[in-house]
């Protein structure tokens, strides 16, 4: 379950390519409760700086109210306070970090486990229609006490009626507490691992590509399909754990069905 979970938040990374309004740009103005649920498979990294994949099974859940609250295994639990109408959306918003366990992958045995943490924050969107613009700042407590920011930018595009195209950059950068908790080796976890002690003294960077596709077979019936590509970089690269172990570049695929409500 650990592990299903942490796949989750790699494809919230990997989903971030389709920003939140895009979705409820969808929505019926007589319908403000809007539900979509459901399920795919993922294949990604078994943890953050790993070369091994695996696939597993990836399940969706998407609740908002008027575009205003949101509950989201992709975008946490937040609000948007801009103006109805305003092409800004901006809020608080707060996600959670599952714990990365020893167990998930044979590189990681001996560095014992890390635990869940919260990040609590804001978040603001700018739409350039078909660009957006977006960036997200939290602070995590519980397994981590880093600061982290993400930026992004889309262009998206309908292909057809019931077919859009998402596709844009995006850069991540947290706090050296971070790259400590997740890249960081102690002495003790040296003697057991075999790695090399390692105290990385800046921040967490990465910086990648993503891609999404939504095809609405119906009123009620939508398929997914997402990629992406990310660069580990600074001190976190270094990390025995990417440089000796594992490898900077995070590639990750995706399909998915939801239905509509």
């Amino acid at each position: 379950m650990r592990r299903l979970f942490a796949f989750l938040l790699l494809a919230g990374a990997a989903l971030a390519a389709l920003p939140t309004h895009a979705q409820t740009a969808d929505m019926k103005q007589d319908e403000p409760l809007h539900l979509s649920i459901g399920g795919g498979v993922l294949y990604a990294p078994t943890y953050l700086g790993s070369d091994n994949y695996d696939a597993d099974p990836l399940p969706l859940f998407d609740l908002r109210y008027a575009d205003r609250f949101f509950l989201s295994t992709r975008d946490g639990l937040g609000a948007n306070l801009a103006p109805r109408g305003s092409n800004w959306r901006v809020g608080p918003v707060l996600k959670y970090r599952m714990a990365r366990d020893q167990d998930d992958d044979k590189d990681l045995r001996g560095m014992g486990d890390v635990d869940a943490a919260g990040e609590a924050g804001g978040y603001v969107h700018y739409d350039l229609r078909p660009f957006t613009l977006g960036a997200e700042l939290r602070q995590g407590f519980g397994g981590h006490e880093g600061a982290i920011g993400d930026l992004f930018v889309t262009w998206s595009t309908r292909l057809s009626d019931s077919l859009m195209l998402t596709v844009g950059p995006k850069a991540t950068m947290a706090s050296r507490d971070f790259t400590e908790t997740y890249f960081g080796v102690t002495p003790g976890q040296s003697a057991r691992t075999g790695y090399r002690t390692y105290s990385p003294d800046g921040p967490y960077m990465s910086y990648g590509l993503s891609a999404s596709l939504r095809y609405r077979v119906n009123d009620y019936l939508s398929l997914g399909g997402f990629a992406g590509i990310d660069r580990i970089a600074g001190d976190a690269a270094d990390s025995p754990l990417v440089d000796q172990a594992g490898s900077p570049t995070q590639a990750r695929l995706g399909l998915t069905l939801g239905i509509d409500w």
